[in-house]
């Protein structure tokens, strides 16, 4: 048995590391873990299971127009909108079936087998369909530019933890904020962009949110998108 607070037990930690860095193999990375803002720390995963419970996010649909085409989007879906000025990718599932269908006068890219789900009574027509492998590559306008970002940013790329269970079948990826992207961004050598600073509030470069605390500022950046014309729906998620 140990105790974290034993003399004992910190030194051989500090011996422990003091070893493995003498051998060359301690570097500097980046991983994503749970973080609270309000003490400035780290959690453990033992620290989150204690907290968890029911709360209602947002629900929001976005359009990533696709570059050279001024009538076609992507549809994406996603609960953390805060997330969106930090995207720098979008995934797709390789052996997914996607659709392109015309609503009204625009052309919306998603996966064939949701749109029932994402349409409803919308009238809609399908004008073909690709598999996402097709789509590797492809590139769209950038959602927010408020943050430098540098390497092949702005394209599909192919992952298998996508998912048709909901949403679009189409996921935005903001590496500096989940696992999943974090590893698909450094598969492609995407930069980590963080928007949102250790303390919990966005940084001085994304302006209309400047300050405020990350959870704060997902209607104001919804409000955005809506009068940019980028916002395809909106809803609540619990």
């Amino acid at each position: 048995a140990y105790a974290t607070l034993e003399n004992s037990y910190i030194e051989s930690v500090w011996h422990l590391l003091k070893v493995i860095w003498d051998k060359g193999l301690i570097y500097r990375g980046y991983k994503v873990v749970p973080y609270d803002p309000r003490i400035g720390a780290t959690l453990s995963s033992h620290e989150v299971s204690l907290a968890y419970k029911e709360v209602e996010d947002p629900s929001i649909f976005v359009r990533f127009a696709l570059e050279g085409d001024e009538d076609a989007s992507f549809l994406v879906w996603t609960t953390t909108p805060w997330t969106l000025p930090s995207n720098l990718a979008l995934a797709v599932h390789p052996d997914v079936e996607y659709a392109y269908v015309r609503v009204g006068d625009e052309v919306l890219v998603m996966a064939g087998s949701l749109l029932q789900t994402v349409f409803g009574e919308t009238e809609y027509s399908v004008q073909k369909t690709v598999m996402g492998s097709d789509l590797e590559g492809v590139r769209y306008r950038r959602l927010f530019d408020y943050l430098p970002a540098t390497g092949d940013i702005c394209r599909v790329r192919l992952a298998d933890f996508v998912t048709v269970e909901d949403g679009t079948g189409i996921v935005h990826i903001a590496p500096a904020y989940g696992e999943d992207d974090l590893k698909l961004g450094q598969q492609h050598g995407l930069p980590v962009v963080h928007g949102v600073g250790l303390d919990g509030r966005f940084v001085a470069e994304v302006e209309p949110v400047a300050g405020m605390f990350f959870k704060d500022a997902d209607p104001v950046l919804i409000d955005v998108l809506r009068e940019r014309g980028d916002l395809y729906r909106v809803g609540k998620y619990l």
